[in-house]
């Protein structure tokens, strides 16, 4: 049963809770994209490349939804995704219970059910006088409307708008990345939502969907670039980025029907214990690990140390699974992250 009216902690536990599902869909999507046996690097537009770019952008995403807790006088817990568990204050299946296969009809369809653009509402998800808490919420754009609605009801001079421990990792985009106020967090949440998560079906779209039916505004697509140009030489272009994740997956989809399947892709046997698995739990540990500590920050009496280098050693963490899961594929293993 939902709170009846908002509080200081309800907002912070929504706000922690939109960190848990950005980097929900780290491991899945990983999963999915490695046992992709062509990664077609040439073609920007293929279904490798697709998942990379909405990897990235969910990265972006984590890190968007981690300051916002920041600014919300909170800190954001970060713990590998739980696939069998429901998220706080979303109504069951709103995220799939994402199935660790290789990239096929069904994983397809986990990964646009998580993308799926809202239909357009016939009302206000809080109409009349009834201004408490409504969850559990049927959308995560529901849910991200609602934290934003819930900081206005206690007041946006109840929260401190600390900006210590915040992050900027990769260069100026067209919105906020370090939130500072009210107007910061509405951006960065429209942000999220016009590349994935929680978007609307323009008034104009009409089924069946296109691609080009969900386009995102300039001023939201994401440069994919180092914030200080030294971390990892130069980061890979979003492949479409033009479109949101549910239009690029819906690509993904309508190739398949054009090129007689999806690209060909490993196939493996449940080995929670092969000491690839194990490794690449530990690996997830560690990278998640490191972003906590980018921040939470380092316990007091520890010396400074730059945020860059926890963030410069989480990307290589990053890069270290996705070559064990894809490791894993090749031995005929489904990568286990659990």
């Amino acid at each position: 049963m939902a709170d009846s009216q908002w509080t200081k902690k309800l907002v912070q536990d929504h706000a922690r809770v939109a960190v848990a599902i950005e980097l929900y869909t780290v491991p899945f999507y990983t999963t999915v994209m490695t046992s992709i046996k062509e990664k077609d690097e040439e073609n920007e537009k293929g279904a490798y490349n697709i998942l990379r770019g909405i990897l990235i952008e969910e990265m972006m995403h984590m890190q968007l939804a981690a300051n916002l807790c920041l600014a919300l006088d909170t800190i954001p817990q970060m713990r590998p995704p739980g696939y069998s568990e429901d998220i706080p204050y979303l109504k069951p299946g709103v995220v799939i219970n994402a199935d660790m296969e290789p990239l096929n009809a069904r994983t397809l369809a986990e990964m646009m059910a998580i993308e799926t653009p809202e239909e357009i509402l016939e009302q206000d998800p809080t109409p009349g006088d009834n201004k408490g808490p409504q969850y559990p919420y049927s959308s995560i754009k529901e849910m991200y409307d609602a934290l934003l609605y819930g900081i206005e009801q206690v007041g946006e001079n109840q929260f401190g708008w600390n900006t210590t421990n915040q992050q900027k990792l990769w260069v100026d985009q067209g919105y906020p990345q370090i939130i500072r106020n009210i107007g910061d967090a509405e951006k960065a949440i429209e942000a999220i939502k016009q590349q994935g998560e929680g978007r609307e079906v323009g008034h104009d779209v009409r089924k069946p969907y296109k691609p080009s039916d969900f386009p995102v505004d300039p001023k939201y697509q994401m440069k994919n670039e180092a914030a200080n140009g030294s971390l990892n030489g130069p980061y890979t272009k979003i492949a479409l980025g033009e479109i949101s994740h549910y239009g690029r997956l819906l690509k993904i989809q309508q190739d398949a029907l054009h090129n007689d399947g999806l690209p060909k892709v490993y196939t493996g046997n449940d080995n929670p214990d092969h000491p690839l698995n194990v490794e690449l739990s530990l690996k997830l540990r560690m990278m998640i690990a490191h972003f906590s500590t980018i921040w939470a920050g380092l316990p007091e009496g520890m010396p400074a140390v730059s945020p860059n280098i926890f963030w410069k050693a989480a990307l290589d963490l990053m890069k270290d699974v996705t070559v064990l899961a894809e490791s894993c594929w090749k031995e005929g293993v489904t990568p286990d992250w659990s």
